[in-house]
C-alpha cells in the first residue's frame, strides 16, 4: 500500500464506547433501535460496543484484528435516516438500504468474502465500493493516475492496484 494512504490509516482512530452503555435504547431515533435490534440479535458479544453518536444515532465499532489496516468494523445510523458500515480509514464507508442488507454485508466482511475498495486520484477520493474477493473483474476500473487500496478486515487480502495493473487479469487472493 502507498505510504499515503497508511499514513491516513494509522491515524484514523475511533474510541470504542464501552463506555457509553445503551441502557437506554428508547433514546435511540426508529431506525437506531431497528438497527440496535438487529445487531444485538445476531452479534450479541458486541454489546459493549454499541454506543451512540449525537443525541439518537446509534453507532458501534468492533476492533479489527492487530495489524490490520481496517482499524473497526463501524456500523452507524446517521440522522435517523442513513444506515452505513464503514473501516476506520478515510473514505472507507459503505451505504446500506436497511438491516436485513447491513447483516449480509457484515457477514461478507467478517466471512472476508467482501472486502472494501478505495480508488485514489493522486491525493484524492474518487470512489469506494465493496468487492468479492477472488472475483478480477470487481475490481474498480482505473483511469490514468489512479490506485485502488483493497481493505480486508484481517489485512490477509490487502493489496494496492495502479491503473495500468488493473486489467491484467490479476486475482485477488
Amino acid at each position: 500500500m502507498s505510504e499515503s494512504f497508511l499514513h491516513a490509516t494509522s491515524r484514523a482512530k475511533i474510541t470504542s464506547r464501552s463506555s457509553t452503555a445503551m441502557s437506554d435504547v428508547d433514546s435511540l431515533n426508529p431506525l437506531a433501535r431497528r438497527v440496535w435490534t438487529a445487531l444485538i440479535a445476531a452479534y450479541p458479544e458486541w454489546a459493549e460496543l454499541f454506543g451512540t453518536c449525537g443525541t439518537d444515532d446509534l453507532e458501534v465499532a468492533v476492533p479489527a484484528p492487530v495489524g490490520s489496516n481496517a482499524g473497526h468494523l463501524v456500523v452507524f445510523t446517521a440522522k435517523g435516516k442513513d444506515l452505513w458500515i464503514r473501516f476506520s480509514p478515510p473514505s472507507m464507508s459503505y451505504s446500506v438500504d436497511d438491516e436485513t442488507e447491513m447483516l449480509d454485508v457484515i457477514q461478507q466482511i467478517l466471512a472476508e468474502t467482501a472486502l472494501f475498495a478505495v480508488v485514489m486520484r493522486g491525493e484524492g477520493w474518487a470512489g469506494t465500493t465493496l468487492i468479492r474477493r477472488a472475483e478480477p473483474t470487481d475490481v474498480p476500473q482505473l483511469g490514468p493516475n489512479e490506485v485502488a487500496h483493497i481493505v480486508s478486515r484481517s489485512g490477509n487480502y490487502d493489496q494496492t492496484i495502479e491503473s495500468g495493473d488493473a486489467n491484467t487479469g490479476q486475482v485477488l487472493v
